[in-house]
């Protein structure tokens, strides 16, 4: 019997040590459904498009915004992509496009010649870098029209076009 209890010990301690064996068939089920399910790589995402057609009515801050037609727009989606072309014309430093949509006289630059010749002055490092990173779902509006970069650049519809009506200095 003082011989039996080892023995049987020793048969319980190897039979819980077995791991099992998984049938061979189930490898197969992975490939096959690696087969049936082809991976594509996700859709490419235009982040312009994705902005201008994204709804802006909270801001990530939890503010509201005046609503668009207050602000006199009729067609934001409209104007949001004519801000990403203002936003590729400061990019590329094309003074006289900026100065074609401008509605002059402001109050610093009285022409298009004064507005050009202090170009670099006026879109500067820091607001070329707030235009550039400009979200076209958050554009602040009101009343008075729609601003960017912290009410450097305000903007308005007029008869002839989208405008800018002001540039505030720092």
């Amino acid at each position: 019997m003082k011989n039996l209890l080892p023995i049987t010990l020793l048969a319980i301690f190897a039979s819980c040590n077995q791991a099992a064996k998984p049938p061979a068939q189930d490898s197969s089920i992975v490939n096959d459904v690696k087969n049936l399910v082809p991976v594509a790589p996700p859709p490419s995402i235009n982040v312009t498009t994705a902005q201008i057609q994204a709804p802006d009515s909270v801001f990530d801050d939890g503010s509201i915004p005046t609503s668009w037609e207050t602000a006199g727009f009729d067609d934001p989606a409209d104007f949001k992509q004519f801000i990403a072309r203002f936003k590729s014309w400061v990019r590329e430093n094309q003074a006289d496009s900026i100065a074609a949509v401008i509605r002059f006289p402001l109050r610093l630059y009285p022409s298009a010649t004064d507005f050009t010749s202090q170009y670099q002055q006026v879109f500067d490092p820091s607001l070329k870098t707030a235009i550039d990173t400009l979200r076209l779902d958050r554009i602040f509006r009101n009343s008075q029209g729609a601003m960017i970069a912290g009410g450097r650049i305000w903007f308005a519809p007029l008869p002839e076009g989208y405008r800018i009506i002001a540039i505030n200095p720092k």
